[in-house]
């Protein structure tokens, strides 16, 4: 083998080399973005109103704030912390474990809590987020939900993780 040809044959598997390295970065890149993104869709703190439905007069209409973050270890669920603003402040009313059905954009959470059995559900829409409570077993309406995607600093500080139940 002379060594221009040599040389020919390393250039070229160099040039292979990089190019299908550049395919696995750019395949891990769209990846992350990827997951990124699918996080992004409904991960993050959402705003709006909860209004009380039905004849309920203990129940209470509220500025909601709900923070939802992802559960290491298990594929399709979120938490949820749900705060409401009193007096400018965030007041913790609680955690839950959604189901988060990614190719629809649902998210689904049934409870029981003291004296109530219910079923949360919301479906996302972009920055938006609309649904509320069925309470059980009658399926009786219990609160409609309107949020909006909002960045932490829009709304009040964030009560300490441990204040929910």
């Amino acid at each position: 083998m002379t060594k221009q040809h040599r040389t020919r044959t390393f250039v070229g598997a160099l040039l292979i080399s990089a190019f299908f390295c550049t395919a696995n970065l750019n395949l891990s890149q769209s990846a992350a973005a990827t997951s990124r993104l699918v996080a992004a869709s409904v991960l993050g703190t959402w705003k709006g109103e909860s209004i009380c439905v039905g004849n309920r007069p203990a129940c209470k209409n509220e500025i909601a704030v709900y923070r939802f973050e992802a559960v290491p270890g298990k594929a399709g669920v979120v938490l949820q912390f749900a705060d409401k603003i009193i007096e400018g402040e965030r007041v913790p009313m609680g955690k839950l474990e959604f189901q988060y059905n990614e190719a629809k954009g649902e998210l689904s959470c049934e409870f029981t809590r003291n004296q109530t059995h219910g079923l949360w559900e919301f479906k996302l829409s972009g920055d938006s987020m609309e649904g509320g409570l069925v309470l059980l077993p009658g399926r009786e309406p219990g609160r409609i939900v309107k949020v909006k995607r909002v960045r932490e600093s829009e709304v009040p500080k964030a009560p300490s993780k441990d204040l929910y139940e």
